[in-house]
C-alpha cells in the first residue's frame, strides 16, 4: 500500500483515551486528527486513508461517504465497535491491533449488506427467536447458561407470517419464529448453523428461517445442541443469495439491525459486492483463492398452507399440532378402518383358531404365528381416535366391528375346543389366566405403538400390528377354551385380561394422538379420563395378580435351593395361594422317612409364615 499516512477519526466521547493511550502508539503513521460529528461528516479525498476509533453505529453514518470515495480503512478496537472489529478481524487488544497494522499493510475488500437502504454491519434479526441470544451463543459457555437462554426464548415464541421473494422471482409463502441475516457466517448465530464456507466478499449474504412446530422440537435441538451445535436444525431453513425480499402480509415486521429497532412492512436485503478497502486484522480469515459465488436454497423445512395459517395464529404450541393436512389424510383411513369387512372378519376368524391350536399343543411358536394373522388393530386405533375427537358415529362403528370380531373368534374357539379331546390346561393357557400389572404395561405400550405407527407414514404399522395381537389374540383363545371347558377360573381370568388390555391400549392410543396434536387438550380431557377411570377399574385385581406374582417368587427364592441337613430342596413351583400349595423335589443322599419329610415341611412352614400343603418328588444322589 505504500507509506502509512493516516487522518485519525475519533468518537469526542473517547478523548482521553485517545490523547493518553492511542495516540503515542500512532503518532508515527498518522497525519492529523478529527473528531467524529455526525451532524457534519468530515470531508473526505478520495483515496484517503483513514484510521478510525469509532463505534459502530459511528461508522455505520461514515460508510455511504467511505465507499464512494474508496478510502482505505484501517479500524481500532472502540469498545463499541464489536461488530465491525470482528468482520474487518481486528485484535481486541490496542497494542495488538497497532502492532499488527504496522506490520501489514495489505488490504482486502469487503462486501456491504443493505437492509431497505442502509448499511448492515453484523445482522439483521427479525422475530424473538435470536433476540435474547449473543454473538457468542453458540460457542462454548456453560450447560446451564444454554438452557436459562432457551427458556427465556420460549416465553416469547410467536411465529408469524412472510412472503420471502428469491433473487429469481420464487415466492415462498410460510411462517416463521425467526430469521437473521448476515453476510459473514463468523460473526453471528448463523456459526453454530451453517456448516457452508462463507467469506467476507464472497458477494452472498446467509438467511436463516427456523419454524419449530411445538416447544418441545425445540427443546430437543436445544438439548442435543449442548454436545454438536454445528449443523442446521431440521426444523430450519437457509438461503444463500445476493438479493432477497421479505414482505409481511399482516402489518409491519419488527427487526433488529445492528442492535438498534426498526419496523416495515418489506425488508429488501442487497450485498454490494467489494463495497470498502480495508486494512484487515490479525484475526481475519482470508481465502487462498477467489470463494465461489453459490447460491443455496435450503427451505424443505418451512411450513406452508394450512400449516402456516395455524402456526401464526398464536403462540407457538407446547405440542406439535397436526395439520389440516395431515389430519384429514389420517382420518380418512382411521375412518375406512373402522367399518367391518369381510376380510377382517375372515383373519380374526383364522388367527385365532391358530392360536387356539397353538395354545392346545404347548407351542409358542403357533401363537406368534397367530399373532401375525390378526388384524385387530385398525378398529382399536379408530376407536382411540374417534373417543379422543368424540366423534359418536366413528365410536360406533368401531365398536361395532371390534365386538362383531372378537365375538366370532370366540365362538370359534370354543367350537374348537368342544371337538378337541383335551382337557387339561398346559402352561401357555394357565400363562393368560393370572393376569397382572405386566400385562396392562405390554397393552399400553402396545397402544401407544399403533398410534404412532399410524401417525407417521414412515412407520411400518405391521410391526405395532403385531405388538398388539400379542395382547388380544391369545388371551380371546384362552377365553374362548376356558368357556368350552366349563372352566370359570380360566374363563374369567382369560376376560379380564383381553378386555384390561384393550381399556389400555385405546387410553395409551388417544393419549399418544393428543401428544401428537390431532386433538385440543379441552376436547381430549373427558375421553381420556373416561378411559383412565375404566383402566383404573380393572388395574385393582391386576395389582392384586401382581401382588401375587411377586409373592410366588419369593417363595420360590426362599426355598429353591435350601438346604436342610437330611436333603436339598429343588425345582418349587407355587400351585395356588390359599391355601398355599408347593409342588417341590427334595434331593438327599438317603431315602427319607416319614419324620424327616414332617421335619422338612415344619421349616417350609416356618420359612414362609403359614400352613403349607406339598407335593412332594424325592429323588437320590451319591
Amino acid at each position: 500500500m505504500g507509506n502509512m499516512n493516516f487522518t485519525l477519526i475519533f468518537d469526542s466521547g473517547e478523548k482521553s483515551f485517545i490523547e493518553e493511550k492511542l495516540l503515542p502508539l500512532v503518532q508515527d503513521i498518522i497525519s492529523g486528527s478529527i473528531i467524529f460529528d455526525s451532524d457534519n461528516l468530515p470531508e473526505i479525498a478520495p483515496g484517503e486513508q483513514l484510521l478510525l476509533y469509532l463505534s459502530d453505529n459511528q461508522i455505520k453514518t461514515l460508510l455511504p461517504v467511505l465507499s464512494s470515495t474508496k478510502s482505505v480503512l484501517a479500524v481500532m478496537p472502540h469498545p463499541g465497535a464489536t461488530r465491525f472489529c470482528t468482520i474487518t478481524g481486528v485484535d481486541p487488544k490496542v497494542e495488538k491491533a497497532v502492532e499488527h497494522l504496522k506490520e501489514n499493510s495489505g488490504t482486502v475488500e469487503l462486501d456491504l449488506l443493505y437492509c431497505n437502504d442502509r448499511p448492515v454491519i453484523s445482522s439483521v434479526v427479525i422475530g424473538s427467536t435470536f433476540q435474547l441470544a449473543t454473538s457468542n451463543f453458540f460457542k462454548k459457555i456453560s450447560i446451564w447458561k444454554r438452557v436459562r437462554n432457551f427458556i427465556g426464548i420460549f416465553l416469547k415464541l410467536s411465529p408469524f407470517k412472510v412472503e420471502i421473494t428469491q433473487k429469481n422471482g420464487n415466492v415462498i409463502k410460510t411462517a416463521v419464529a425467526g430469521i437473521i441475516v448476515s453476510t459473514h457466517k463468523n460473526n453471528s448465530l448463523l456459526s453454530g448453523f451453517i456448516p457452508e464456507e462463507s467469506f467476507f466478499n464472497d458477494g452472498m449474504l446467509h438467511a436463516l428461517l427456523v419454524c419449530p412446530r411445538s416447544v418441545m422440537e425445540l427443546i430437543r435441538y436445544a438439548i442435543s445442541s449442548l454436545w454438536d451445535n454445528n449443523k442446521l436444525p431440521g426444523f430450519g431453513a437457509h438461503i444463500k443469495t445476493d438479493k432477497l425480499l421479505l414482505k409481511s402480509p399482516e402489518g409491519n415486521l419488527a427487526f433488529t439491525e445492528d442492535g438498534n429497532t426498526h419496523s416495515a412492512s418489506e425488508i429488501e436485503f442487497e450485498v454490494k459486492k467489494k463495497l470498502i478497502e480495508v486494512i484487515p486484522g490479525s484475526m481475519l480469515k482470508i481465502p487462498e483463492e477467489t470463494p465461489k459465488s453459490n447460491e443455496i436454497s435450503k427451505i424443505q423445512s418451512l411450513p406452508g398452507g394450512e400449516a402456516a395459517n395455524e402456526l401464526s395464529s398464536g403462540k407457538l404450541p407446547f405440542i406439535r399440532r397436526a395439520s389440516t393436512e395431515e389430519f384429514k389424510d389420517l382420518f380418512l383411513i382411521i375412518r375406512d378402518n373402522a367399518r367391518l369387512k369381510s376380510t377382517y372378519m375372515v383373519l380374526m376368524v383364522l388367527s385365532t383358531s391358530l392360536a387356539t391350536l397353538g395354545l392346545f399343543a404347548n407351542s409358542s411358536p403357533v401363537v406368534i404365528g397367530a399373532m401375525i394373522l390378526a388384524p385387530l388393530m385398525s378398529p382399536i386405533i379408530s376407536l382411540s381416535m374417534a373417543s379422543l375427537r368424540q366423534d359418536r358415529r366413528l365410536v360406533l362403528n368401531s365398536s361395532y366391528t371390534i365386538i362383531a370380531g372378537l365375538g366370532l373368534s370366540f365362538a370359534f374357539a370354543i367350537f374348537i375346543t368342544l371337538i378337541t379331546p383335551i382337557h387339561t390346561p398346559n402352561s401357555e393357557i394357565l400363562a393368560r389366566t393370572s393376569p397382572n400389572l405386566l400385562d396392562l404395561g405390554i397393552a399400553v405400550i402396545s397402544g401407544i405403538a399403533g398410534a404412532y405407527a399410524h401417525a407417521r407414514e414412515e412407520v411400518a404399522k405391521t410391526l405395532a400390528g403385531v405388538a398388539i395381537a400379542v395382547a388380544l389374540v391369545p388371551p380371546l383363545a384362552v377365553a374362548g377354551i376356558g368357556f368350552g371347558w366349563m372352566d370359570w377360573n380360566i374363563f374369567s381370568g382369560a376376560i379380564l385380561l383381553l378386555f384390561t388390555n384393550l381399556a389400555g391400549m385405546v387410553l395409551a392410543a388417544s393419549v399418544t394422538f393428543m401428544f401428537l396434536g390431532f386433538s385440543p387438550f379441552r376436547l381430549a380431557t373427558r375421553a381420556v379420563f373416561i378411559s383412565f377411570l375404566i383402566v383404573i377399574l380393572f388395574s385393582i385385581p391386576l395389582a392384586l395378580g401382581f401382588n401375587r406374582m411377586i409373592y410366588e417368587h419369593k417363595v420360590v427364592q426362599t426355598l429353591d435351593g435350601w438346604a436342610t441337613e437330611e436333603a436339598v430342596i429343588r425345582d418349587v413351583h407355587v400351585q395356588s395361594i390359599k391355601p398355599l400349595r408347593l409342588s417341590i423335589r427334595i434331593v438327599s443322599s438317603n431315602p427319607l422317612d416319614d419324620k424327616e419329610i414332617d421335619n422338612i415341611k415344619n421349616q417350609i412352614e416356618e420359612m414362609v409364615g403359614q400352613t403349607v400343603e406339598l407335593e412332594i418328588t424325592t429323588s437320590m444322589h451319591r
